[in-house]
């Protein structure tokens, strides 16, 4: 059945974004496994652009959203980011475009918790720091504070969320919806989600390359958001004294303090080389012992984590969260505690320590040929539960 389905697949930005991360790579590798499975594929990405007032509904997205699907006629819709910029207007585009094609169907790919609470990340903001919501009880308190900028930014997330999931009920538009970990099915389920859920890992597309010379130190690979954690990380190992060299690769906002502490630190040798094309992320991450991932939130499925497991490197992460559930799925990891010193120095001198090269229990889970086999299933699946009612 997937070789007849003519197929739109719809986010905020694809991989040619400037400062594409890992959903953006997810997103093109769900277009090229559409293309395998025989589809006839229509793409559509959004302007970077918006307002305060199209952040929580865009009416000229709902407009071009609903246009694109009147002429393309797509039988399935994927969709994947679509609130940093589309707007939840985009569901009710697709919501409206279903009333005229009942037969259509909607299949999500939850890249993070924005279903189920204001906040993308699943964490709220107090004068201490950032604060995770429980997995097993997701249940966030409306005078929270859900942006870490300002009470302005925060009541605009709430407003969104409200609007579209509350009063609206935009979701109900969703007829499958694909997670890469299962800490976030858990939490859609805890939160009261009916919709099917489907666990597909995303897939990754590195091959090992072999190093000028012997790997050594640590690398980050990612955004410079607070949200990542990498500066309260590289302080703490200066405080510390841990001498070390620490190789970033990524672009942000705290590009300029990051670069202001390498300036400054007497331990650890902070090298800020930009954001790099993912094609070049084997050469870069093969050259390093160990990666560090020290996020703040409870993440999802890091891509960055698998990727680096896989070119054979340590892994240092927080002991919670997706990122744990990733490490789990390789040989080798070293959990610490985010508020224990003690426990941060120790997994990574411990990582930085192993001689042998980490490898992933399980390769065939990440490999792309898996992924297009279970895209298949739930494609196949959604479209059969429309043929039976």
């Amino acid at each position: 059945m997937s070789s007849e389905i003519r197929s739109m697949h719809i986010a905020d930005s694809d991989g040619t974004a400037l400062n594409s991360g890992g959903a953006e790579v997810v997103f093109d590798a769900t277009v090229r496994a559409a293309r395998e499975l025989g589809h006839e594929t229509v793409v559509l990405t959004s302007p970077p652009q918006r307002t305060p007032w199209s952040y929580v509904y865009s009416r000229r997205n709902y407009r071009m959203v609903r246009m694109s699907l009147e002429q393309a006629r797509p039988d399935l819709v994927h969709l994947q980011n679509y609130y940093h910029y589309l707007s939840p207007s985009v569901l009710a585009a697709i919501r409206d475009y279903k009333k005229s094609r009942p037969d259509a169907r909607l299949v999500f790919t939850a890249h993070d918790f924005h279903l189920i609470c204001p906040n993308s990340g699943f964490q709220h903001f107090t004068r201490h720091g950032a604060r995770s919501y429980d997995v097993d009880r997701p249940r966030f308190r409306w005078h929270h504070k859900f942006d870490r900028r300002s009470w302005l930014h925060s009541l605009l997330k709430l407003a969104q969320h409200v609007l579209a999931y509350r009063m609206l009920r935009l979701d109900r538009v969703i007829d499958a919806v694909i997670a890469p970990s299962a800490q976030t099915i858990d939490a859609l389920r805890a939160a009261g989600v009916q919709t099917p859920i489907h666990l597909l890992r995303n897939p990754i597309a590195v091959a090992p390359v072999s190093p000028a010379s012997a790997p050594s130190g640590l690398v980050f690979l990612g955004t410079l958001t607070a949200a990542k954690g990498l500066l309260p990380f590289v302080e703490l190992l200066e405080r510390e004294e841990v001498s070390c060299r620490i190789d970033v690769y990524g672009d942000g906002p705290l590009r300029n303090e990051l670069i202001d502490l390498a300036g400054r630190s007497r331990y650890v040798d902070l090298a800020l080389h930009g954001h790099i094309p993912h094609e070049q992320i084997s050469g870069v991450l093969s050259q390093h012992t160990a990666l560090i991932y020290p996020s703040t939130w409870i993440e999802n499925a890091p891509l960055a984590v698998v990727e680096a497991a896989a070119l054979g490197l340590s892994l240092v992460v927080p002991h919670r969260g997706g990122t744990r559930e990733m490490a789990e799925l390789a040989e080798q990891h070293d959990f610490y505690d985010p508020e224990s010193p003690e426990s941060v120095v120790g997994a990574v001198q411990s990582a930085l320590a192993r001689t042998e090269p980490n490898r992933l229990i399980d390769p065939s889970a990440f490999e792309f040929a898996t992924y297009v086999e279970s895209l298949a299933a739930v494609y196949d699946e959604v479209t059969s539960a429309e043929a039976e009612t």
